[in-house]
């Protein structure tokens, strides 16, 4: 009786996970599908499952378009944000993590509060001191705000792995001759080296899908992928193949970098999360 129920269970749980993929990867596949199709297909009231295969929208997004160019946009700006939200977040959480610090908690929780406050409340005001500044439609303004933006949620990933590193291994160092920078980094960092990938990744993702920001920021000179869909959506018609291939090529950089990168993502996420 016990084996039967505890056989229910399982089929029931496959039949879950089986049904959550299928709800959030149908749009993704369908979004393929219409990246393949011609205007006409793609246009249809009725989907069409079978079609004749079609590069075109490809290639006039390529070739014809400014999408590439929007695209390095988009790595550039989102590479050099992820690089420094993971360094200033590094040094933020990891002496709030190994030394009792006055105030500590509530430094911790001014920075939560930074990711919590949602970013339309704060871009008419953001817009208005880059405007002063000059910056508008520059790389600048853009790192910036994307450093700005990932910062609590690196700050916060890195203290938690910081924080489940034993005092004992860097005071091995210290013994041993290192000073507290050569610690730092040649035993600390190779230890949180998972959850360096995981915030890094993590960073990386929020910076390339970001779409607020770079839609009131940026100009014809560095606009991102995403703002760069607008493109296609013209006030005559929608292109739907060639929305659909732009949004494709967007997706498969992520893609390809979080199936290279899952090993150490899970293992950077489960960091601590058994104890010994």
């Amino acid at each position: 009786m016990n084996e039967s129920k505890h056989y229910s269970v399982v089929v029931l749980q496959y039949v879950v996970v089986l049904a959550a993929m299928i709800v959030f990867i149908f749009p993704i596949f369908w979004m393929i599908m219409t990246s393949l199709k011609n205007q006409t297909d793609a246009f249809t009231s009725v989907p069409k499952w079978t079609f004749a295969v079609t590069y075109e929208n490809y290639k006039i997004v390529l070739f014809e378009r400014s999408f590439m160019k929007y695209l390095g946009n988009s790595l550039y700006v989102s590479l050099f944000s992820t690089v420094l939200a993971v360094t200033l977040g590094s040094g933020i959480a990891y002496p709030f993590a190994r030394y009792k610090l006055a105030g500590a908690k509530n430094v911790l929780s001014w920075v939560l509060t930074l990711r919590i406050v949602p970013p339309i409340v704060s871009i008419l005001p953001i817009y208005l001191v880059f405007s002063k500044l000059n910056m508008l439609d520059t790389y600048t303004a853009l790192i910036l705000m994307y450093t700005f933006m990932n910062l609590p949620l690196t700050t916060w990933l890195l203290y938690g792995f910081f924080k489940d590193i034993p005092g004992e291994i860097e005071e091995s160092a210290l013994v041993d001759g290192c000073n507290r920078f050569t610690a730092f980094f040649r035993v600390i960092f190779p230890i949180v080296g998972p959850g360096l990938v995981s915030a890094a990744l993590l960073s990386f993702i929020f910076a390339w899908n970001e779409f607020l920001f770079a839609n009131i920021l940026s100009g014809p000179h560095v606009r991102t992928a995403p703002v760069g869909l607008n493109e296609y959506a013209t006030p005559v018609s929608v292109l739907w193949g060639q929305i659909a291939a732009a949004g494709t090529m967007i997706i498969v950089p992520i893609a390809v970098i979080t199936v290279a990168l899952q090993r150490k993502m899970v293992s950077g996420l489960t960091m601590g999360a058994v104890k010994g």
